[in-house]
């Protein structure tokens, strides 16, 4: 009787092994070392619709609606609008304040690149060398990114605020506690140094994201080049451009098309600082765009100007990675 009960208690843990076994090969279709693998079409199809009802919700569809405004005379107000099929185009070519706008908007793009191109990869390089503070600063680079670029704009417009009576702005104050006083000018309000501190207050915000993608390339370079060079005679800074810099290619081929199309669509942070001003020094195609769009009530027209803006700035980021890609072929 025992040998019976044993027999049968072998056959129920032999049942339930086989059906462990079983749900065990059916998740490991999508399961393999710790990896999610997707052996399933639908279930690929799935995952990523999520992800394609955002993009298209909040990308695609805007996009083809201000295309589909862009042929039209909407004014913004009601529904009541004409189709005018590519008038809008002709007479956007033919304002002459859109054109006064571009070389503005090319200046500010040019110079807050390549600003932040440079400034980003020196801080990679200090965040690349493993000291005690290391984490900290990495965390304390990228916390402006967190920041809502239309909060990044009334804090520095406080910031850059010029002397007022009694009131004065947060860095002409300290300019005359270090003895720095005569420097003090109204930092917004001079078209010389509007633009500037744009860029400056730009170099900040975005300096952490750029100088992250730097870093990453930089912890991918082999030790051994570092070894081989040292062993050469070749100094910290020799070193540092004939190994590290120029092996930043695919990096600085990201940042220089990321930083020309955050450039190019710039609005919030320049329109709370300056609002173009003073007079027309810092006053971007975006800013016209919406003061074309609202103030004008021509929404037809600032479509148009934006599909513009959008197919200009898809070639430029073509060249530009095509030139950057030739640059990295030449180097390897």
């Amino acid at each position: 009787m025992a040998k019976e009960i044993t027999v049968a208690s072998e056959c129920e843990t032999s049942i339930d092994s086989r059906k462990k076994s079983d749900r065990r090969k059916k998740w490991d279709k999508f399961i393999r070392k710790d990896k999610i693998v997707f052996n399933d079409k639908f279930a690929q199809a799935v995952f990523l619709l999520p992800a394609i009802l955002v993009f298209s919700v909040f990308t695609v569809y805007p996009a083809f609606t201000s295309l589909y405004y862009s042929f039209t005379d909407w004014t913004g107000i009601g529904t009541n609008y004409n189709f005018v099929g590519f008038a809008n185009y002709a007479e956007m070519f033919r304002d002459k304040n859109l054109f006064q706008t571009l070389p503005v908007t090319f200046y500010y793009a040019a110079l807050n690149a390549v600003t932040l191109l440079f400034v980003a990869f020196f801080i990679a390089l200090m965040l690349n060398r493993q000291s005690i503070f290391t984490g900290f600063m990495r965390v304390s680079f990228f916390i402006p990114m967190l920041v809502s670029p239309l909060i990044v704009g009334f804090v520095f417009k406080e910031f850059y605020a010029p002397t007022v009576g009694d009131e004065t702005g947060s860095l002409n104050k300290i300019l005359m506690q270090i003895g720095l006083g005569f420097l003090s000018t109204n930092w917004l309000g001079n078209e010389y140094t509007a633009m500037i501190v744009i860029v400056l207050t730009g170099v900040w915000y975005q300096v952490g994201q750029t100088a992250l993608i730097y870093l990453a390339t930089m912890q991918g370079i082999s030790a051994e080049y570092y070894e081989a060079a040292t062993l050469d005679g070749a100094g910290y800074w020799k070193r540092t451009y004939h190994i590290t810099w120029k092996l930043m290619g695919p990096a600085l081929m990201v940042n220089t098309i990321l930083l020309l199309i955050n450039s190019l669509k710039q609005y919030d942070m320049i329109a709370l600082l300056t609002n173009g001003g003073p007079g027309t020094s810092t006053k971007v195609i975006n800013l016209a765009i919406v003061e074309l769009s609202i103030a004008s009530q021509k929404v037809g027209l600032g479509c148009a100007m934006s599909m513009v803006v959008t197919a200009f700035t898809f070639v430029l980021v073509s060249v530009t990675q095509k030139l950057l890609s030739r640059r990295a072929t030449a180097h390897d």
